[in-house]
């Protein structure tokens, strides 16, 4: 009598368990295409499961072992994976959109080519992740830790990334259009933004020494930030405001500057040859130490260009001809240089 009690009691567990999870005999291991949509599988063991083009939206994975699944093109939408376990998850192509991941471990994950699209990853590792033409549009990445990670021809659209660290990391090519930092500011130093889209984007704050900006879409960008020794060149950076930053050293060779707001930036040793400078306004109280040493031979200005008072933009231009180059306005509060007889009126960069 009593083994056979044990023996109910054990049947009778089985029962319930298979009844809470809703897991069908043989998942684990094999559990692909499996529809799952709305459970709560929190605590649940999965790894290494095979879970490619599972249904698992609005599921609860909290605290869950995912480690080593085949996840690939999974719809993972709205789940909840707060401390879940991913390490060494194939995730790549998934749907993630508006899914919660505080927390959660993803140590040689494999990301590539999913959608994040509005999914929150405050605080995660993402160092050892594979992210490449990642999707994370509107995603909240505050705070992250992406140290070299390569996130080219990602899409970052909207992304909050205030406090992120990207040092060293490969952004080239990706679109950070409104990208938005300005809460906690992020490090950028030494990224490669070769051709990304920051169009509109809020670098409040962030740290982008040594970064390589070079052909970077800008235009319309808020960039009160840290740009010691970047590379510019051909950046697009057409009504942008760069107020109070710091390019002390950059490289804007050919960059358009165009209707910028450069008031109190840090100029000093920056190249700006053949920039277009055309109603682009640099303001300040006094240029000591500000504008030094500036390369600005063969850059575009006008009449609409404005340059501080005590600024001789005639010294820093050796092949002008001084004779023709400066005129005054009423204005007490700038001096603005006329463009030298022959010197080109297109609008833009070079190409």
């Amino acid at each position: 009598m009593k083994w056979s009690h044990l023996l109910l009691s054990f049947l009778l567990l089985c029962l319930t368990s298979c009844e809470g999870t809703g897991l069908p005999t043989g998942c684990p291991p094999v559990c692909s295409g499996l529809n799952l949509r709305g459970r709560d599988l929190s605590g649940i063991d999965l790894s290494n499961a095979n879970l490619r083009r599972a249904i698992l939206p609005n599921v609860t994975f909290i605290n869950a072992n995912l480690a080593g699944a085949d996840l690939a093109g999974a719809n993972l939408s709205r789940a909840n994976l707060v401390k879940a376990n991913l390490a060494g998850a194939n995730l790549s192509g998934a749907n993630l959109q508006n899914a919660k991941l505080m927390g959660v471990n993803l140590t040689d994950a494999d990301l590539a080519g999913a959608d994040l699209t509005n999914a929150v990853l405050t605080r995660v590792d993402l160092t050892r992740v594979r992210l490449t033409a990642v999707i994370l549009d509107n995603a909240r990445l505050i705070g992250v830790n992406m140290w070299g990670v390569d996130l080219s021809g990602a899409q970052l659209i909207g992304t909050n990334l205030s406090g992120a660290r990207l040092p060293g990391s490969n952004l080239s090519g990706a679109n950070l259009s409104r990208v938005d930092i300005r809460q906690e500011g992020a490090n950028l130093n030494g990224a490669d933004l070769r051709g990304a889209d920051l169009s509109g984007a809020n670098l409040t704050g962030a740290q982008l020494r040594g970064a390589n900006l070079a052909r970077a879409e800008l235009s319309g960008a808020t960039i009160a930030a840290g740009l010691w020794g970047t590379d510019l060149t051909r950046a697009n950076l057409r009504n942008s405001t760069l107020e109070n930053s710091i390019l002390s050293g950059a490289n804007l060779t050919e960059a358009n500057l165009s209707g910028a707001d450069l008031a109190g930036v840090l100029l000093n040793g920056a190249r700006l040859h053949g920039a277009n400078l055309r109603t682009a306004a640099l303001v300040y109280t006094n240029t000591a130490g500000i504008m030094t040493n500036i390369d600005l031979s063969g850059a575009h200005y006008d009449t609409t260009t404005i340059f501080p008072p005590d600024f001789d933009v005639t010294a820093d231009l050796p092949s002008m001809d001084a004779s023709a180059a400066m005129t005054s306005t009423t204005s007490s509060t700038m001096t603005v240089p006329t463009a030298p007889p022959g010197r080109d009126k297109e609008e833009g960069t070079a190409p």
